[in-house]
């Protein structure tokens, strides 16, 4: 009496190449973007159709994440709509804009940036330390620069 195998083989391949897609994937992203807590404004849509599709020397990914971008496969995050930053951190002006520096938000993220003052406020995140931030900063601005600026860094009142 002989078995034939072939079926649950087929099966079994079949089901672990669909298991390795599905990882690979992550569901759209393999870095798990969230929906900003605050995307829903117009200027968020204004300023994700205005994202470059290179930012620091990597390809924009596709992402169907409201306020959210991905270049890399997630080497540069980008969300409009965060929470405004803390104030008393480092500011510093690229490309127009005023960014400060935070503390990352998690493991994956080496270098993170926030717009001061601006509503809604836009989120930089950087996973490898050999980005160049400033560059990255700089190429965001002339889409950042469409929300309404408060007042610059270092002014009182």
């Amino acid at each position: 009496m002989t078995r034939n195998i072939r079926g649950p083989l087929r099966l079994a391949a079949a089901l672990t190449a669909c298991t390795a897609v599905l990882a690979g994937c992550g569901g759209g992203d393999g870095y798990n973007l969230t929906k900003p807590p605050f995307s829903g404004s117009p200027a968020c849509d204004t300023l994700t159709g205005k994202l470059p599709e290179k930012l620091g020397g990597y390809e924009k990914e596709s992402s169907n994440v409201a306020g959210a971008a991905a270049w890399g496969d997630g080497d540069v995050i980008v969300y409009c709509g965060m929470p405004a930053p803390e104030a008393g951190a480092e500011c510093v002006d690229e490309g127009g804009v005023d960014w400060v520096a935070q503390k990352p938000a998690d493991d994956r993220t080496s270098k993170m940036f926030s717009t001061y003052d601006r509503n809604p406020s836009v989120q930089v995140r950087l996973r490898n330390e050999g980005t160049d931030a400033s560059a990255v900063l700089s190429a965001l601005g002339p889409a950042v620069q469409d929300i309404k600026a408060g007042k610059p860094c270092g002014t009182k009142g």
